[in-house]
C-alpha cells in the first residue's frame, strides 16, 4: 500500500492517446505481475486530486498477494481528507496469536524463612574464587539458587479469568446488584428479599442473553462484509 506515483492502465484505466507509459511505471507493473500481486483498488477511481487544476490520477494503490488476499475483509476509500490524496483503509482477518503469560508471584505472601533456609542449605563457599571464570561461574550458581529459593518461598498468584468477548461494562453494576440481593436474601430470607433476589437474577440472565446475541450478530456482520 502506498503512493506509487506511477501511471499505468492496470490501475489508472485507459490513458489518453497522447499519454506515454513511462519506463518506471512499466517496470513496477511487470514486477507486481511477476510476483503475483493483486490490485485491490477499483481501477480508474482517482486517488490524487491536484490542487493546481491538473487531471486527477490513480496513484495511491493497495496490492496484496498469497494469504493476505484471502484475509481482506473490507477496503474503503475516503476522498474527504485534508490532503489532496484519498485515504485507503483496509480491514484484515488475522489469526489470533496467544502469547504465554509468565506466572505472577504473590510477594506479600512470601515465606522469607523458607527463602533463607534454602539459601543457607546450599552452603556456598565464595572465599576461594580465583579469576574471572570462577567468579562468573559463582554468579551463575548464585542466580540459579536465588531463583530456586524464590520459587519455593513465594507462591504464584491465581490467574484471573479473562472477560468473555460478549461482556460489556453495563453488565457489571447489574451483576453487583444481583450479589447484593442474594446476600440480603441469604441473611434475611423474607418474602420481599427473596422476590427481589429472583427479579434481579432474572433481569441479569436476560441482559447476559442479549449481550451474547448482540455479540454473535456483530461477528456475523463483520464476516459477511
Amino acid at each position: 500500500m502506498g503512493d506509487l506515483n506511477a501511471h499505468h492502465p492496470w490501475w489508472q484505466g485507459p490513458l489518453p492517446s497522447t499519454a506515454n507509459i513511462s519506463c518506471g511505471s512499466q517496470t513496477i507493473a511487470n514486477w507486481l505481475e511477476d510476483n503475483n500481486f493483486h490490485l485491490q483498488n477499483e481501477p480508474a477511481i482517482p486517488t490524487h486530486h491536484p490542487r493546481n487544476g491538473r487531471r486527477p490520477s490513480t496513484i495511491d494503490l493497495y496490492f496484496s498477494q498469497r494469504s493476505t488476499t484471502q484475509s481482506i475483509l473490507t477496503l474503503a476509500m475516503d476522498h474527504n481528507t485534508t490532503s489532496d490524496h484519498s485515504a485507503i483503509s483496509v480491514a484484515l482477518s488475522l489469526p489470533t496469536v496467544t502469547t504465554p503469560v509468565a506466572p505472577h508471584q504473590c510477594w506479600r505472601r512470601a515465606n522469607w524463612e523458607t527463602f533463607d533456609s534454602r539459601i543457607q542449605s546450599a552452603e556456598m563457599d565464595l572465599s576461594q574464587l580465583h579469576g574471572m571464570e570462577n567468579t562468573l561461574c559463582a554468579v551463575t550458581n548464585i542466580t540459579q539458587l536465588i531463583c530456586q529459593a524464590v520459587d519455593e518461598a513465594v507462591p504464584v498468584k491465581t490467574p484471573q479469568k479473562t472477560a468473555a468477548p460478549w461482556w460489556n461494562y453495563s453488565l457489571m453494576p447489574a451483576k453487583q446488584s444481583v450479589k447484593r440481593a442474594d446476600r440480603r436474601a441469604c441473611l434475611q430470607p423474607t418474602v420481599t428479599n427473596l422476590n427481589d433476589s429472583w427479579c434481579k437474577r432474572s433481569k441479569w440472565s436476560t441482559m447476559v442473553q442479549n449481550a451474547k446475541t448482540d455479540y454473535r450478530i456483530h461477528q456475523l456482520e463483520a464476516t459477511s462484509t
